[in-house]
This record gives structure tokens, sequence and C-alpha cells, in this order.
């Protein structure tokens, strides 16, 4: 039985329409599940009903499926507006908030499916970046691009960034002075850290871009770190261990006295003895700082750093000791700017190898990826003589709406906002009415990874207002904070998030804290929890030899905490457990089931597989495995990777990506051993190559190569997978998980 349906609220009707007028430019802050899509739809829909060519509409939204959901919703009222009869096709259209049509309204916006559907170039509904690549493929020459480039999806971006990753770096065995960054590097950072530094540097590429050369950003960072022109670490380490001579005079006084007196002493007598410099200024600052020379002065105004006796027999050590420290102190913080700029200069000279390789790399095959998308268009839109492509892009596009508007960068920013310094000066004010529209919500902003700045939010919206007054144009400001999807208690949460006022003003540029969020449902039940941290303890000895040294036992952090999990939602679905759950399509409260419940994970990693282990030991059902998305498996990229090497044995990436997938068996030193300073191409290299295992990965390649040219997808899948041994070394590897991944590609090489 269905619950009756609530009303909306007048106050968040009229909202909401104020949001959708056409003749208006709007932004609009909106809470989650407030009904940010529909307002979208809305708007679209009443610009239409306006008259707006559809053409003339350029809706941007932050991700393709995004994108697609928003078209389709717009399709499907337009459809089905053309067979209601005239009374229930006005309602709708009242329902958006265009007032009550006449009888030649309702004939045209029963023509408006046929009307969008016919339009040369349609309905723009789009991510920012296929909005990039239409427009660069329109003005290439302008733009200084291939005119038949092609945009390399994230899988093959991240591969061709490894490659140049690789090539880069044995170019810097080449080069002493690279080879000495990427040394520093991994001795200061450690495996981990090197991979996590590198990576952060490379998605900041167009702000490495903007440092300049190495000489201006090192003056730069000079200037910040308040270091002379002079300054290095060297030197200033030079200047640390000035006071040599007096040394061995300094121990033997310290040495006479108490045992915290002869460890001081200890620390200047390795000092003197050590082999090297950098060896010499540890031992030495450890004398004088506490944590081996990293932490806090010795002694202090009331102890000093010799002890009242030994003070007392020597009176003038003190002194001399505490002067020196005093010295050190300055020469410490220099010591640590200047090796702070240092590794900064080493991080961004390796990266800047890596991004020449890989500009390098995407050149030769005509790919530019998401990043150039933005950067490309933004320089092209900042050419002196762009005036003209902004005329020909103002030509076609009047209403300018922009969804997730929090998540949006700054250079994107940038972009919408050339596009709408046509809008409000000369011709494009005068000439015809435009509009521009944005939602989003600071709180709910994710992608600050990918440049997006959640105060540009509150700060753009401001900008646009004031020039939209300044051109006497109309610009609404409008809040919706009704929520039609949570229960009072979860937005209560996250009310009290963002409660302190340190908090909210570190999110938005405004100066008055977000508004509460309001419940439609009322009286909808809810809960929070916040569990302790599960912490790792003690692993026992391994007594089986045979099991993986990290293999994850039952009691790791991230399997206990999924059987927990696991025990929970199992309780939830028991027959007689009384959990009721509010039915979204009815509204009507009834049992809970499996599909009720959604768990959310950080990435695929242990814990993912862990958690769906842990439900089909309770025998829940889960969608983890059965949704896969094939193309984020490991394993699946694994058996394209093979598939594509079959078949274009001249890709070198290609082939590099299947001889290290488990299926070929070979590493990063295999690789290296064949490919650096080859003549030729990759697959030239492995057929010459005669050490074992090289030569058993060549072998199977040539198997692959002959089966691929007269078997099926299906066929050459299913013998690589069970003749091969493929599905035994992807599961060795990968895990039993992987089975569900593997099946699911099978059935669609055999569909």
């Amino acid at each position: 039985m269905n619950a009756p349906v609530r009303e909306v609220p007048l106050p968040v009707r009229q909202a909401q329409q104020r949001a959708s007028n056409p003749r208006a430019s709007a932004w609009v802050s909106a809470n989650a599940g407030s009904g940010k899509t529909h307002v979208l739809v809305q708007r679209v829909l009443r610009l239409l009903l306006d008259g707006v060519a559809p053409s003339g509409i350029l809706c941007l939204t932050f991700t393709k499926a995004a994108a697609a959901n928003m078209s389709a919703r717009v399709f499907k009222t337009l459809s089905r507006w053309t067979g209601l009869d005239d009374d229930a096709l006005a309602r709708e259209i009242e329902k958006t908030g265009a007032g009550r049509p006449d009888a030649t309204q309702l004939a045209f916006a029963r023509r408006l499916f046929a009307r969008t559907i016919e339009t040369p170039g349609g309905l723009k509904i789009q991510t920012i970046h296929a909005f990039c690549e239409r427009l660069l493929h329109l003005f290439p020459f302008e733009a200084n691009v291939a005119a038949g480039f092609r945009v390399a999806e994230e899988r093959e971006a991240a591969l061709l960034m490894e490659d140049a990753r690789t090539r880069a770096f044995a170019r810097a065995l080449e080069t002493p002075q690279h080879g000495a960054a990427i040394a520093r590097i991994a001795r200061e950072a450690g495996a981990d850290g090197f991979e996590s530094l590198l990576h952060e540097a490379l998605a900041r590429r167009e702000a490495i871009a903007r440092l300049g050369d190495e000489a201006a950003y090192a003056a730069a960072l000079r200037r910040a770190l308040g270091l002379d022109i002079d300054d290095d670490a060297a030197s200033i380490k030079r200047q640390i261990v000035r006071a040599t001579p007096h040394w061995p005079s300094w121990a033997d006084e310290l040495a006479s006295g108490s045992t915290n007196d002869q460890k001081l002493a200890d620390n200047l007598r390795q000092a003197a003895q050590a082999e090297d410099l950098d060896a010499a200024v540890v031992c030495y600052l450890a004398a004088f700082f506490t944590e081996n020379g990293e932490g806090k002065p010795r002694g202090g105004e009331k102890r000093g750093l010799v002890t009242q006796a030994l003070a007392k027999r020597l009176p003038s050590l003190p002194q001399r000791l505490s002067d020196e420290q005093e010295r050190l102190i300055g020469l410490r913080d220099r010591l640590r700017a200047a090796e702070a700029m240092e590794r900064s200069l080493a991080l961004v000279g390796v990266a800047r190898a890596v991004l020449q390789e890989y500009a390098r790399l995407k050149g030769a095959r005509g790919l530019l990826d998401f990043e150039d998308l933005i950067a490309r268009t933004l320089a092209l839109l900042d050419r002196a003589d762009a005036a003209w492509v902004l005329y020909k892009l103002d030509a076609g596009i009047d209403h300018i709406l922009v969804d997730e508007a929090q998540d949006t960068s700054e250079p994107q920013w940038a972009i919408l906002g050339k596009l709408c310094d046509e809008f409000l000066a000369g011709e494009g004010v005068r000439a015809r009415r435009r509009t521009f529209f944005a939602v989003g919500d600071e709180k709910q902003s994710i992608f600050s990874f990918q440049g997006a700045a959640p105060k540009m939010f509150s700060d753009t919206r401001r900008a646009l207002e004031r020039r939209h007054r300044e051109a006497e144009l109309d610009f609404d400001f409008v809040r919706l904070v009704l929520s039609f999807r949570s229960a009072p208690r979860v937005l209560e949460a996250v009310d009290r998030v963002f409660a302190a006022e340190t908090v909210w003003r570190g999110l938005t540029g405004d100066d008055e804290r977000p508004p509460a969020h309001e419940a439609f449902h009322g009286d909808l039940p809810g809960l929070i929890e916040f569990w302790e941290p599960i912490k790792a303890l003690k692993a026992p000895e391994r007594e089986d030899w045979r099991m993986p040294l990290d293999a994850a036992s039952r009691e790791d952090p991230p399997v206990a905490l999924a059987r927990r999990i696991a025990d929970v939602i199992a309780r939830w679905l028991a027959p007689g457990s009384g959990e009721r759950v509010r039915d979204p399509e009815t509204q009507a409260t009834r049992r809970i089931r499996a599909g009720d419940v959604m768990i959310l994970v950080r990435s695929r990693g242990a814990f993912f597989e862990a958690m769906i282990r842990a439900l089909k030991e309770k025998h829940v059902k889960t969608a983890g495995a059965d949704r896969l998305v094939l193309r984020d498996s490991i394993a699946v990229m694994d058996l394209v990777a093979v598939g594509r090497s079959a078949l274009r044995p001249e890709d070198d990436l290609t082939l590099a990506a299947a001889l290290k997938s488990p299926l070929c068996g070979l590493d990063d030193d295999d690789l290296l051993a064949i490919a650096p300073g080859r003549p030729g191409s990759l697959a030239e290299a492995l057929a010459a190559a005669s050490e074992p295992r090289i030569a058993e990965a060549q072998r199977r390649i040539e198997t692959w190569r002959e089966r691929a040219a007269n078997h099926s997808p299906y066929a050459f899948y299913a013998r690589l997978m069970g003749e091969d041994g493929g599905r035994r070394a992807l599961l060795s590897r990968l895990g039993p998980e992987a089975g569900d991944a593997i099946d699911e590609f099978l059935a669609l090489a055999l569909a």
C-alpha cells in the first residue's frame, strides 16, 4: 500500500521556480538531496518552452554519467509531452513554473521533442572536457593542436605516464644531476614516500609549468624561505661545525661531570670522529638539541646545558655552550630551509623530466589527456587574437548551465569566465537575452586533488553578481535547503560538522555560516554511529611457509572491520529482526532488504576484497562483485593488454603492460634489461633477448599472436585462461576475487 503523497512546501516550490526562471541568471546553493538535478532539468525545459533554440543551450556537468542522466530526463519529459491531452500537458507545464499555456504554447510544447532531436548539434549536455574537446577540434590551428587529435582515456594516460617515468629515469642515469635528484628523493622519502611525492607532483603539472625555469624557481624559493643567494645545505653545514677546534676541550670538561654531562661529551667526540660532514653535523646538533638534534634546545633557562655541580666547578663552561647553542639555533633553521629548497628543486626537476617525456609520447601519438583539454582551451581563449574565436562561439551559445559547480577548478572557471565575458559586454548584452546558471554545494566538494577549490564557489558567485549588476542584468541567488533524501538525524550530523566557525570559514568565502539542513521526511528514523578504530595486533609467527608474507589474517584491521560490518548487516536481515525502512518508490515502510544497504569504500583495496568475502561468508547478497566496472579491474586490464599486443605488436606501451602482467610474469628489471637504448621496437628487442625468463615471455607473445589471427575473441581468451594457465596466474597474484571479473569478461567475449 502506497503512503500518501506529501505536498512540497510553497516556499520551496517558489525557490525552485526562481532558480529555473529562464529570463534571469541564477546561482543556486543546494544542499544534498534538495533537488538540484530537478531544478536543472526544469530550467532546460523552461528555456525550450521560452523559444530558445536547443543548440543555444550549453549544460556542463562533472561526469559523463551525470550528463547522460540529465539528457535522458529532459528527453523523457519532452517525449511524454507529445502524447498528453491539453489539460494534462497544461498541468505539466505549470509545474515547471512557466505559467498557464494557451493553445499555441501547447502545440509548441508538443513539437519540442522533434525540434530538439532534429536541431543540428542538438542539445549540448556534456562534461566540460567534452566541450573543450569539441572546441579544440573546431579551432585546431589556433589552439596549436593536431587536427585529428584523440583524447587519451584515464587508463591509457596512466600507462603512458608510467612509460614516461621509466624512460625519464633511464635517461636520468646518464645525467648526474637528474640521477642525484632521484637518489636524494628516494633516500629521504623511502620507496612509498617517493611514489606518493612524485604522484602528487605529476598531478600538478600546470602549477609546475608556471614555476618558470630552475633558476627562477630557485630564486623564488630563496625569497620565500629567507635564504641568501649563496646559501646551500653544504655551506650551512660547514658553518655549523665551525667550532671544531673547541670540541676536544669541551668534551674533556663535560666528561668530568655526571652521566648527562658525559652523554654530551660523547656526542662531541662522535662528531669529531665522524667520517664525513653530514655525520659530524648530526652528532654535533645532538649535543645541543633533543631527539638526535631534531627537537627542542637542551636545557632551558632553569636547567642549562650542564649539571649544576659541573657548572659550579667550571663556571665559564655553561656560558660558552649556551652561546654556541644560540648560534646553532639560527643555523639549524637555515639548514632546514636550505634542505627544503634543495628537496623541492630535486622533486620538481624529476617531475619536469617525466612530464617532458610524457608530453613527447603524447605528441608522437597525437594524444591529449583531460588536463591538456582544459589547458589548451584556456590558452586558446587567452590569445590576443582570440576575439573572433569567442565571437564564433558567442554566436552559438545563449545560455550556460553548470552542474556540481563546487568541483569546478580554477582553470575551468577561467574558461567559463571567458565565455561569460561576451554575455556581459558589448553586443552580447544588447543583442539578445543570455543567462548563466550554476548549482552546487561547497560541503560536497571532494575533488580538491583535481584542483577543485570550494572557496571559488562563493567568490565566483559574488564576481558574477557584481558584473550582472553593472550590466543591469537580472541575477538571482537561491538557496535550496530542504532535503528530500535523508533522515533528520543524518542531516543534523552534517550540520554539527559545519557548526564550528573554523570549519565553515575554511570551506566558504562567505561571511555567514552555511544554512542548516531541513528534512522533507521529518519522521524518517535515522542513526549515526562512530566505531572505535580497530588497531593492528602483533601478528603471530606464520607456521605455513607457503603463505605469502603479506597475506591478510582474520585479525588484520581491514578483515576484522569487514567481518564486524557483515555481522551487523546479517543481524539486520535476519527474520524477526524488526528492522524496517521506507521504500523509496511507495514511501511506505517495509522489511529491510540487502539492496537497501550501501557500503562506501575509498578504493577497491584490501578492505573492499575482505568486505566481499565477509558478506559471502554470511550469505548476504552483494552487488559489489556483480556490478564490477570491468575496465577498473586489474585482471581485465591485463587481459585487454594481452589481446591488444597480440593484434598490434608495434604498440610498445601495450606490449610492456602485457609483459608485466601475471600472464607473462616479467618485472621492471626485465624490461630495463631490454628496453632502454634499443634501436627498434620493444617487440624486436624482446625477440633478440636470450635470458630464459624473457625468452619464455617472447614465446607466449608469439603463440598469442598466431591465435589472434584465427581464433574468435572467446576462443582466444578461453585457451589463455585454461590451457595456458592464465586464470591460475591471475588469481595467484590478484586473489580469488579477480575470478568474478574474469568470468564476466569471458561472458562478454562470448556474447
